[in-house]
């Protein structure tokens, strides 16, 4: 796509008011759409800006969702998402416009997140966990094609398999192309995948303690904070799917450096777990919420490979060995 893909008919209808001229201001990378700033002249000549996402093909799938995020879900609690201004969906070409943050003075702040943020980012977890605990939309439950942020989804549990094997195949070519990689380091995915894939059919086999997970929340490019304000916004909500509560924290956390990340990310998930339970969700325990969290890095490892970075899957097999990953593929989960 180009920068026509933004035209002045098409923003002015998916605004439902008519706009007289259209600048792209700044263009961002995104993986399926074409995600821009757009400075919008009204007919009245005052002008604003907005971000503009236009996706076609495959991309328009995760469009498509995102406008169902915003119309079905986001009114049931108070979320961080940005506000949507307007949509047009036809078919394999979506156009969303949504609020500009950084207009709003919002930010992205990378790996460099204080303590404030971090507590401000759990509270928003717990949050947003706690609302759809155990009450996952039916919309949601169903099967869906694998994507680079699968491995969250955690019902039916035959998705997981077809996650697995996304893996399996995703991998293969992955090392087929990166030398870099000692022989050591690939054997840990063979050695994991499988356990996984029985392990986490085997958590969510009762279809307990699972909820709406983000399902790419990350602190490099989708959670902004402002200056005064330790509680984010979030973008990108176009993969949301069931999933283990601890995913989104255990996944965004990767980033973030730590001189002792053992005790760091323990005491992190201790405020995450107790805010669960001042929300309304008593039916949790530590020992799970631990176990899950621990289980959920080794997913991180998966992503690496959808993503084909050495950096990221070295660091995830530092994180599973740091926090002991591995023991959650042959410990029972303890879910009584």
């Amino acid at each position: 796509m180009t920068r026509t893909a933004f035209s002045v008919t098409d923003v002015s209808a998916a605004l439902g008011t008519p706009v007289a001229a259209i600048e792209v201001l700044d263009t961002f990378v995104a993986s399926e759409a074409e995600v821009v700033r757009l400075r919008l002249r009204r007919t009245d000549g005052s002008s604003t800006t907005v971000i503009g996402k236009r996706a076609t093909g495959a991309g328009a799938t995760a469009a498509r969702q995102e406008i169902r995020f915003f119309q079905q879900l986001a009114p049931q609690w108070n979320h961080p998402a940005p506000r949507l201004l307007g949509f047009q969906n036809h078919g394999d070409d979506v156009l969303l416009l949504s609020e500009d943050l950084g207009a709003m003075r919002y930010h992205v702040v990378g790996t460099e997140v204080s303590d404030a943020q971090l507590h401000g980012t759990i509270d928003v977890l717990a949050d947003f966990h706690a609302q759809f605990w155990n009450d996952v939309p039916d919309y949601l439950s169903g099967a869906s094609e694998p994507s680079v942020t699968s491995t969250a989804q955690a019902w039916p549990p035959d998705v997981i398999t077809r996650n697995a094997d996304a893996v399996r195949g995703e991998a293969e070519r992955f090392f087929a192309t990166t030398p870099e990689l000692e022989p050591a380091e690939r054997s840990v995915l063979a050695e994991v995948v499988d356990a996984w894939e029985r392990q986490f059919r085997a958590r969510v086999a009762d279809g307990r303690a699972i909820t709406l997970v983000h399902g790419d929340f990350h602190f490099l490019g989708n959670i902004f904070f402002t200056t005064g304000d330790p509680r984010p916004k979030v973008i990108d909500w176009s993969e949301l799917k069931p999933g283990l509560a601890p995913h989104d924290l255990a996944y965004c956390l990767t980033v973030v450096p730590s001189n002792n990340r053992l005790s760091r990310d323990r005491e992190l998930l201790r405020r995450y777990w107790e805010a669960l339970r001042k929300a309304g969700v008593n039916d949790y325990s530590w020992d799970l919420c631990y176990w899950d969290f621990r289980f959920s890095v080794i997913s991180n490892l998966f992503q690496s490979v959808f993503q084909r970075s050495v950096r990221w899957y070295r660091t995830s097999l530092a994180a599973i060995d740091l926090l002991d990953g591995r023991t959650t593929l042959t410990s029972k989960p303890p879910l009584l």
